[in-house]
């Protein structure tokens, strides 16, 4: 009878971690708003941001209508504990923050993703991303 209960134990385990992404994040993430230099901003209405996160990739993409996704920034990020590092490789906008690499403060709770820090030019950032995919 234990051997039978621990079997369905070890199942039920390997079933949700294979339905779960190596590092949380993995999957696409939509901006759902954000607090800037402690000024709030919610997520606009006529556009939305999206951001897919692979392996150790990651993608980020401008929704507006019925035009295809335009992809304005990508990079590498790497998680280290409570942390996510960001570096850009591409971005359509010109920006000092290109192979520069951005600490920020990463929490995940189900759907729901907040990262947090201080970007190069000194802003303090707090950004909602919720999953879409």
């Amino acid at each position: 009878m234990k051997t039978a209960i621990k079997s369905i134990l070890t199942g039920l385990i390997l079933i949700f971690a294979a339905g779960c992404s190596s590092n949380g994040i993995e999957g696409t993430w939509q901006y759902d708003g954000g607090v800037y230099n402690g000024k709030a901003r919610k997520a606009h209405t006529d556009f939305q941001m999206q951001r897919t996160y692979k392996s150790d990739t990651y993608e980020a993409f401008l929704l507006e209508g019925t035009a295809a996704p335009e992809l304005y920034n990508s990079g590498t990020y790497e998680i280290r504990g409570d942390s996510i590092l960001i570096t850009s490789k591409f971005s359509t906008q010109p920006s000092q923050n290109d192979d520069v690499t951005i600490a920020y403060k990463l929490k995940t709770e189900t759907g729901k993703m907040i990262t947090s820090g201080v970007l190069p030019n000194g802003m303090v950032v707090e950004e909602y991303w919720k999953k879409v995919e």
